[in-house]
């Protein structure tokens, strides 16, 4: 989870409490003893004695020179790190075929007894508590223990009821740590087969729930989006191993041909071939609304070369959660176009702070301050307030909708902030964002690209990103003042580099529209594009509407029949007419022969 590039060599004894520089992190990544599974893949792989040896050293090593002792249980002992820790020895052992002796034995039992006696309000609402139970349950069959097993059991069923979300997202709002939790449900049904344990089936409804929401929330090329504390993680293995155990096929779009390295050590040859055989079903849905943790995915397929938009509108979760309400990121025909800024580093530092504020996310401050008031690296002062969300589906033509409350309750000059968000087909995004206030203000948007590619600005109206494989321009609307600049990227723990960001900023009064329209195409396929505004009347009165009312746009793609949209703000009783669409509906959107209605 929390990796580093920084080497350290012990020159005597490892000292397993050992800080390296101000990050503690260093210390509870070397408590979790990943490498001892490591070790035994690599003797599995090889054949080769020498590294089963070293496996068995570093598990005798820790159980002589580091037993628990209190002192230890905020270094080499938190419950998080030790259940970890048990997982990779017993995963070992297994690998290995070899039988624990009774001092490593009785080192597992240690944790067992350790971990059975970690139980509070923290743990029950926290990932430590479904991850460290998993590690009790694992370890406690190992040993024979069916009594604290069963106690594991209870305890993860009943965090299961309050961390997992009904969409099947974990509360906590990180990608990263869903994954976490999802891997620990996992763990625990691998084990139950291997013991012929029957396992309660919350935990099972939960485990499939959360496989779900991580097959609806992956980016086309199958990694997860930077949101809240997450890094760039491939989520194949995740999902394969939910594939395999939950034996659920319509997660294969997004697994490996093959069983994962995890698994295919554990597995037979015949369950191995068998998984490969197996008919990949296509998931019954392409966009998916999380409207209980406010994440929507507009997706237009399931290949790596569609695109997909992911909307935050929901509330900001545990302290691992960051200031990222109505934030959007934009994968356009499988490439990067606007990102998130990451995590870097959880101790308490300027750039912590920095990279979980609004304005390191691609969405919209007022009045120079977000609504969300960063504490210190685990809290905030002042939380947003999300408003309702809703996602409207037509196959690869979407639209969602959220809002934030925020500014009406933390302001004594409130505004409303809404944020809409159509999507048409794999080259078209459309974000509109209205304002309802009765005052002046001042608004800041951010607009964050991938650091993979070229940012230019030197265009009156538009900006243009061009990577490799994508070029994408953004249409923007007088009235607002452009500034690029450059602003923190950190796609990895303990790795920071940085991206290019476009900050626009205006300044309004009473009720106001801004809207960016996003045309992105291949660069071997490019096609010229032209916006159009269109007038927006009453088909009836022949009123012309306000732009804060009604909206209403052309786009002309080169050799395709023009698109024509319009964003309806405002209760009528007539319809409303936009170039050639007429519409009642909240937002409506045709292509020649093609009309589609957003309702809600």
């Amino acid at each position: 989870m929390e990796t580093t590039w920084v080497s350290h060599t012990f020159d005597n004894e490892i000292d397993w409490n050992f800080q390296l520089a101000d990050d503690p992190e260093w210390t509870y990544m070397l408590s979790r003893h990943s490498f001892v599974l490591h070790l035994a893949q690599a003797s599995k792989i090889t054949n080769d004695p020498r590294y089963a040896k070293k496996a068995l050293w570093y598990i005798r090593d820790f159980l002589t020179h580091a037993p628990h002792i209190i002192e230890r249980e905020s270094t080499s002992w938190r419950s998080l790190d030790a259940a970890m820790r048990v997982m990779n020895w017993i995963d070992a052992l297994i690998l290995l075929e070899i039988e624990a002796d009774s001092f490593i034995r009785e080192g597992i039992s240690s944790h067992v007894e350790y971990l059975a006696l970690q139980d509070s309000p923290f743990l029950l609402f926290s990932n430590w508590g479904i991850i460290g139970n998993a590690g009790l349950f694992k370890s406690a069959l190992y040993i024979d223990d069916s009594e604290r097993a069963r106690l594991a059991e209870n305890r993860v069923c009943e965090s299961i009821q309050y961390q997992i979300l009904p969409d099947g997202m974990h509360w906590e709002q990180s990608p990263l740590y869903h994954a976490e939790v999802l891997s620990a449900l996992l763990s625990m049904i691998h084990a139950s087969k291997r013991h012929n344990w029957t396992l309660d089936d919350r935990l099972i409804h939960g485990a499939k729930s959360m496989a779900q929401f991580m097959l609806g929330s992956m980016k086309p090329n199958r990694h997860q989006f930077l949101q809240s504390d997450s890094d760039n993680t491939d989520l194949r293995d995740v999902l394969t191993r939910a594939s395999y155990l939950l034996n659920d096929s319509t997660l294969r779009v997004g697994c490996f041909p093959v069983l994962e390295p995890y698994l295919s050590f554990f597995e037979s040859p015949d369950s191995r071939k068998a998984y490969e055989k197996q008919m990949i079903a296509q998931p019954s849905f392409l966009s998916f609304g999380g409207i209980a943790s406010g994440n929507i995915y507009l997706r237009t397929g399931w290949s790596e070369e569609d695109s997909c938009c992911h909307f935050r509108c929901g509330p900001l979760g545990s302290g691992h959660g960051h200031a990222d309400l109505l934030h959007i990121d934009l994968v356009a025909h499988g490439s990067d176009v606007l990102v998130d800024s990451g995590r870097f580093t959880y101790c308490e530092t300027s750039e912590r702070r920095t990279l979980k504020e609004a304005e390191s996310h691609s969405t919209i401050i007022v009045d120079t301050h977000g609504s969300a008031q960063y504490g210190s690296t685990w809290k905030y002062t002042r939380y947003d307030m999300p408003g309702d969300r809703f996602l409207i589906t037509k196959n690869d033509w979407n639209y969602a909708k959220g809002s934030s409350l925020g500014y009406l309750a933390n302001s004594l000059k409130p505004v409303l902030v809404e944020r809409e968000i159509i999507q048409l087909g794999r080259s078209i995004c459309l974000i509109h964002d209205t304002f309802f206030a009765m005052s002046r203000h001042r608004y800041d948007w951010y607009f964050h690209y991938s650091p993979e590619g070229i940012v230019s600005d030197e265009q009156q109206g538009s900006i243009v990103f061009i990577n490799r494989r994508v070029k994408s321009t953004m249409w923007y609307e007088r009235g607002i003042e452009p500034r690029l600049i450059k602003t923190p990227y950190s796609p990895r723990y303990n790795s920071m580099d940085e991206k290019p960001t476009m900050h626009f900023s205006g300044v309004f009064t009473g009720n106001h529209s801004a809207t960016f329209i996003i045309y992105s195409d291949k660069i071997d396929e490019e096609k010229s594009c032209t916006i159009e505004p269109l007038v927006v009347r009453g088909l009836r009165s022949q009123q012309i509407y306000h732009t804060h009312e009604a909206r209403g746009w052309r786009i002309c793609v080169e050799n395709e029949e023009a698109f024509e949209v319009m964003i309806r703000s405002k209760e009528t009783t007539e319809l409303l007419q936009a170039g050639s669409l007429v519409s009642y509906a909240r937002v409506s959107a045709q292509q020649g022969d093609r009309k589609e209605f957003f309702r809600f």
